[in-house]
């Protein structure tokens, strides 16, 4: 493994990524995501390795979803939990960075997923449907869920994530 090249001041830089905060520093939160969905700013490094797409961007609502392969089973022959906590949690994470303002970033606190059926390839482009329950100064609540393009229920979960905000926008 390569070590990504370090800045005069010891930062690693990640060629061809603008950081996030560097986004989100700038720009309302659900504009950033918006220009993610259409392209404008590249995928975040987790969503392309992953192969999400940013399906809906909308105030308080994200969806990503992802094609199952068996690449991503586990040793009992179904999509790793994971895999699909990592889907749920990007979009538990989106959903509520999509009502929060310049300057201000949300991360993961506490996560929970439960997961209610497996997921295959034979399942189909998954869906993880996250909104915003309450989006307070300090920490917000979202809620998802995981479901196939007939509404079939696979996962769900819920997220709290602190708000942080950005001293340098200030």
């Amino acid at each position: 493994m390569t070590t990504p090249p370090a800045d005069a001041d010891g930062a690693v830089t990640v060629k061809n990524y603008p950081h996030a905060m560097d986004i989100f520093r700038r720009l309302d939160g659900l504009e950033a995501l918006g220009m993610m969905q259409r392209g404008e700013v590249p995928k975040t490094p987790i969503t392309r390795w992953m192969n999400f797409s940013l399906e809906t961007v909308e105030r308080g609502h994200v969806v990503f979803a992802m094609v199952p392969h068996e690449d991503l089973y586990n040793m009992i022959g179904s999509v790793h939990g994971g895999i699909i906590t990592t889907l749920m949690d990007n979009a538990l994470g989106s959903a509520v960075q999509s009502v929060l303002p310049a300057g201000r970033v949300a991360t993961t606190m506490d996560l929970h997923t439960r997961f209610h059926r497996p997921v295959t390839a034979a399942t189909g482009k998954v869906f993880a449907d996250a909104r915003v329950v309450h989006a307070g100064r300090r920490t917000a609540t979202s809620e998802a869920h995981l479901v196939d393009a007939n509404g079939t229920v696979y996962a769900t979960g819920s997220s709290t994530l602190i708000i942080l905000e950005d001293e340098l926008s200030s």
